[in-house]
């Protein structure tokens, strides 16, 4: 298996022998039901990951009894697991054995614990302790420091770009959601968490057009840098909740296309108008990056191109063109309701492309400048995209969505399907992490809990996605009658584990089969009976180290 019992001493002659002599043991644990972490795990180990978390040992500990990294193989089962709290991964990680078999401990260290510490104190001793408690796990998580986190994601991130799990061409979506805490965590340098005062509409369903009330949210807020189309995040940062959404947006970017430097690269991304800003659109646009962006409604050249589009789609019933302007439709039949129920609806979508729109805050200085003012000011030309009806809603005068970009393409579903596959990052990341991976349940309330919560939740979510899709190809390898690596490692897992059981006694635990254990137990089991299997022969393979049979 991935872990090396540790404590246990393996002996499997002497169990065996104790065994047959008192018919008792101390427990009996199956070896193969963690067999999914055990494929992860080795996974990990496979892509070259399992260094770099090695790596995040901050080397801090005094007289350390526990390898580091038994905590952060612990931190990406509870991740992985869906474990909601630290205070439940006692009771669902902790005391399991098998899974904490994968973590370096046997049976016994989970039923007593690793260590006498605190069992005086008890009044009620529990009967599974646990080999170690969830806040020994969050105390020692949170000692990883910033950049070590950042280095070991950005890290498997590449590791993962070298098994071509990324499409070659990607359409990267880039957003800030919050990583919200309380007023009472403990920040890094002292201070008081970070704190913005927005406006928000209440949570009230029966009425979505309550009006806004002001609301003031502490915590953190996280950079992301997603592929809408392997589901994976592709870098991230994390800053103070009051910070503006484009402050670190172009640094983020850039660590992404880095992390995929020589197997994949980000040709487009996707943003939402709270990085609006002339300054960033300049930036990426330098960087030979296409940007899909809604205009707001107070610009000069969303009232432009909102115009151009009613005059164009005006035009286009006459008859008539407008020069530089293209109208398209298109529609898709969805189906409602099932069997008598079910019915078809055509949603239609209208769309206008405008070829060439001047942008005069699209600029290295952004638009704080007087720039365009000057006469040899030459302002960026923007093509854009002006949806008239959206899936079949008619959309309102002068309220009419405005997608600026730098794309060349002369479609202009081209830009409106771009940034439509933003709203993945909302459902299928930001809110996914939050209400599925726990993102907002930190280890501690402190800077740091937020901080490696944020970068292990993110790091599973790639890494789970990926180890999907390799797991379905070896799947389909297999059937074809290929060989893959994948395939390899489950046939030496089966082999290995197949039909065994750890059994305990003492000091010592042996790894039998089941029917030797039962053998050995007083139980006749016929079949091997039959062909001379007894307790001494068993017995006798053991102590010659040829306990391997079949």
């Amino acid at each position: 298996m991935f872990a090396l019992w540790r404590t246990a001493e393996r002996q499997d002659a002497l169990v065996a022998e104790k065994l047959r002599e008192t018919r008792s043991c101390d427990q009996v644990v199956a070896i193969d039901d963690a067999a999914f972490f055990d494929e992860l795990f080795n996974y990990l180990r496979e892509i070259g990951l399992l260094a770099l978390l090695e790596g995040l040992d901050p080397g801090k500990r005094k007289r350390e009894s526990i390898p580091f990294l038994t905590f952060v193989l612990l931190s990406i089962m509870r991740s992985v697991g869906g474990v909601q709290s630290m205070l439940a991964m006692h009771d669902i990680l902790l005391t399991d054995e098998a899974l904490m078999a994968l973590v370096g401990f046997n049976a016994i260290q989970v039923r007593d614990g690793n260590n006498a510490r605190g069992k005086r104190k008890r009044s009620h001793p529990t009967k599974i302790r646990g080999a170690l408690s969830y806040e020994t796990v969050a105390d020692n998580i949170v000692k990883i420091g910033a950049q070590a986190l950042c280095e070991m994601f950005n890290g498997a991130i590449a590791c993962l770009a070298r098994r071509g799990v990324f499409p070659k061409k990607v359409d990267a979506v880039l957003d800030a959601t919050d990583n919200e805490a309380t007023p009472k965590y403990k920040t890094d340098a002292g201070g008081a968490v970070p704190s913005v005062t927005r406006e928000k509409r209440p949570d009230v369903r029966a009425n979505q057009h309550a009006p806004k009330v002001k609301v003031t949210v502490w915590g953190w807020k996280v950079w992301v840098v997603f592929d809408p189309v392997s589901k994976m995040p592709l870098a991230l940062c994390l800053d103070g909740i009051n910070e503006p959404d484009n402050k670190h947006a172009y640094a983020v970017l850039m660590q992404a296309r880095k992390n995929l430097d020589g197997h994949a690269e980000i040709r487009s991304v996707a943003l939402d108008r709270g990085f609006l800003d002339g300054q960033l659109l300049w930036q990426i646009d330098s960087a030979g990056i296409w940007v899909y962006i809604p205009g707001k409604a107070n610009l000069g050249i969303t009232q432009e191109a909102r115009a151009l589009a009613r005059q164009a789609a005006q035009a286009t019933n006459d008859g008539k063109t407008v020069d530089g302007c293209v109208v398209r439709e298109r529609s898709e039949v969805i189906t409602r309701g099932a069997g008598k129920n079910a019915r078809k609806t055509t949603l239609r979508t209208k769309v206008v492309g405008i070829e060439s729109l001047a942008c005069d805050f699209w600029t290295a200085e952004g638009s704080r400048t007087s720039a365009p003012c000057s006469k040899k000011f030459e302002p960026r030309l923007l093509r854009a995209t002006v949806v008239l009806c959206w899936k079949g809603a008619e959309q309102d005068l002068g309220d009419e969505p405005v997608l600026l970009t730098s794309d060349t393409n002369p479609d202009p579903f081209a830009a409106f399907d771009a940034y439509d596959d933003r709203s993945l990052i909302e459902n299928t990341c930001n809110r996914e992490a939050k209400e599925t991976w726990f993102l907002e349940r930190h280890p501690k309330r402190s800077e740091a809990g937020v901080r490696v919560q944020t970068y292990f939740v993110f790091l599973c979510m790639a890494l789970l996605a990926a180890f999907r899709v390799e797991r379905a190809k070896a799947e389909a390898a297999e059937r074809r009658g290929a060989e893959t690596g994948m395939s390899r490692y489950r046939r030496a897992l089966m082999r290995e584990n197949r039909d065994k059981v750890a059994v305990f006694i003492d000091d010592s635990y042996g790894v039998l089969h089941s029917w030797e254990f039962a053998v050995l137990a007083g139980i006749i089991v016929r079949k091997h009976a039959e062909v001379g299997d007894t307790v001494a022969s068993i017995l006798e393979r053991l102590r010659k180290g040829a306990g391997d049979t079949s």
